[in-house]
């Protein structure tokens, strides 16, 4: 999703992504001028995030740390993105306070998690998997653990966090007059995407795409300071 993301307009820009994993985000942005920045949890992630950037002829700077604690001062990029990331963790507002807090005012920041409202987790998830297979009883009701055997599972038999989201949230952060609570305030959010090569009309995709698409995204900007 490259202009959802906004690889190309962030040239000479300070970018953070957030849960880098091996650095296909911090890889588009560097290639597009980005003063580029990744941090990941887990260790093994950033080694191989840098492995692919020194692969690709880039600089970039990668760290380990946690979304929800970002090692970075307040206003220190003019850009975040977290792409298929914050949908594994189980405290969402901590992580966009935090994106909230690097950037700088007037900086934007775009987050991307699975869509609750999609047609795959109505038809593929709940009714084929909980129901049609009967994982909603083995996992009693629990949708997180239907999601957990189907969702990217690992092949090492491990059981991740994966959560779907509506754009309830966002809209609600939006409508805040404190939004610190729910930060970064959300300026819009839609839904994506239907693979387009599935649909004959492009104006079909589009309806679709804004009503049972795959992905919520999230898009928003810091607050500029008021003028002195």
């Amino acid at each position: 999703m490259p202009e959802l993301l906004g690889y190309e307009s962030t040239a000479g820009m300070r970018v953070l992504d957030v849960g880098c994993g091996q650095g296909i985000d911090v890889v588009r942005y560097a290639s597009a001028g980005a003063d580029t920045t990744g941090v990941d949890l887990t260790a093994d992630h950033v080694e191989l995030a840098r492995a692919h950037v020194s692969a690709m002829g880039l600089t970039a700077t990668l760290l380990q740390g946690d979304a929800e604690a970002l090692p970075f001062a307040d206003g220190a990029f003019d850009a975040a993105s977290s792409n298929g990331v914050r949908h594994h963790a189980r405290t969402l507002p901590a992580a966009l306070r935090e994106i909230r807090r690097v950037l700088a005012p007037g900086g934007e920041a775009r987050v991307i998690v699975y869509n609750r409202a999609s047609a795959y987790f109505w038809l593929t998830l709940m009714f084929g998997y909980g129901l049609g297979r009967g994982l909603l009883i083995r996992e009693r009701g629990s949708v997180e653990g239907v999601a957990a055997w189907i969702v990217e599972r690992p092949s090492v038999g491990a059981r991740p966090l994966v959560r779907f989201y509506s754009l309830r949230r966002p809209r609600r952060c939006s409508q805040r007059r404190d939004s610190s609570a729910c930060a970064p305030r959300f300026a819009s959010s839609i839904r994506r995407r239907v693979p387009d090569e599935w649909i004959v009309s492009p104006r079909l995709a589009g309806w679709l795409d804004a009503r049972v698409g795959y992905y919520v995204i999230g898009m928003a900007e810091s607050p500029a300071r008021a003028a002195t």
